[in-house]
């Protein structure tokens, strides 16, 4: 028999429209704690006004983030039980 699990996560974009910055965060609640990653973008004043990129650039750094928070927090938990931590991500880097 399966096992299966649902995680909601939230995430919130804002565009400060005076500082050519997207910023998100994603939030995971689960089992009573939380966990937050955020990301920002910078759009260069020579840069299309496209919107749509910088959301995706800061939701995606935020995600980013988040999996690793994620990871880190899986480690703790093996090392209480005296497991080697999991090994590091190979997954793609997000530059600002």
């Amino acid at each position: 028999m399966a096992n299966e699990t649902r995680w909601i996560i939230e995430l919130d974009i804002e565009e400060v429209q005076e500082e050519r910055c997207t910023r998100a965060v994603a939030r995971l609640r689960r089992d009573g704690t939380s966990l937050e990653g955020t990301g920002t973008a910078h759009r260069h004043p020579r840069d299309l006004d496209l919107a749509r990129v910088g959301d995706d650039l800061a939701a995606a750094r935020a995600l980013v983030e988040l999996a690793s928070l994620l990871q880190t927090d899986a480690g703790q938990v093996l090392e209480k039980f005296g497991a080697a931590p999991p090994a590091p991500s190979a997954g793609p880097e997000l530059g600002e």
